[in-house]
């Protein structure tokens, strides 16, 4: 789903005037750190790589706070997924709803524990409402996401639009 915040944000971007060449005006800080986050969460689950990771993250946030939008929204996605997952044993709770619309494939990985950082919830579960509790069935943003989730989109859509500085959007949507 990371895919369709960047791709609606570089459409919107260049329909209304923006340019990826502006990108040194917007002032975006440290952007290798996200990436780097990213790349940790997928090469150790343990919780010092999943806690250096947000570390990263908060770090980028902190940065980049004055693309205020941007900030706001990976910082408060950050947050929410970093609190239900340290308070499920370092795990994204998925609710047996989603778990119900997943192929029978990946529900079955899921019950056995074969997809790392996720786990399915149950009577034990803290914070579920900000856990992967949302499912989307087209196969390009196929899966389950959090609220979480959908907050770090909307930071990324924003930063991307702040670093192509459309000319022709409204001012309110202008400052990333």
């Amino acid at each position: 789903m990371l895919s369709l915040s960047i791709l609606a944000a570089l459409l919107l971007g260049w329909c209304t005037g923006g340019r990826l060449a502006r990108f040194e005006r917007c002032g975006l800080r440290l952007l290798p750190l996200p990436a780097l986050a990213l790349l940790l969460q997928r090469i150790s689950c343990a919780p010092w790589a999943l806690l250096l990771s947000y570390g990263l993250l908060f770090l980028f946030v902190l940065y980049n706070r004055h693309l205020k939008k941007t900030a706001f929204f990976l910082g408060l996605g950050s947050a929410c997924n970093l609190a239900v997952i340290a308070a499920n044993h370092w795990r994204m709770p998925v609710s047996p709803q989603v778990v119900d619309l997943l192929s029978s494939q990946a529900a079955a990985d899921l019950l056995v524990g074969n997809i790392p950082m996720y786990a399915v919830a149950g009577e034990g579960t803290r914070l579920l409402i900000l856990g992967d509790i949302l499912y989307c069935p087209l196969p390009v943003l196929g899966g389950f996401a959090s609220i979480g989730d959908l907050l770090l989109m909307l930071g990324v859509f924003w930063g991307i639009l702040a670093a192509m500085a459309p000319h022709r959007l409204p001012g309110w949507m202008s400052r990333g």
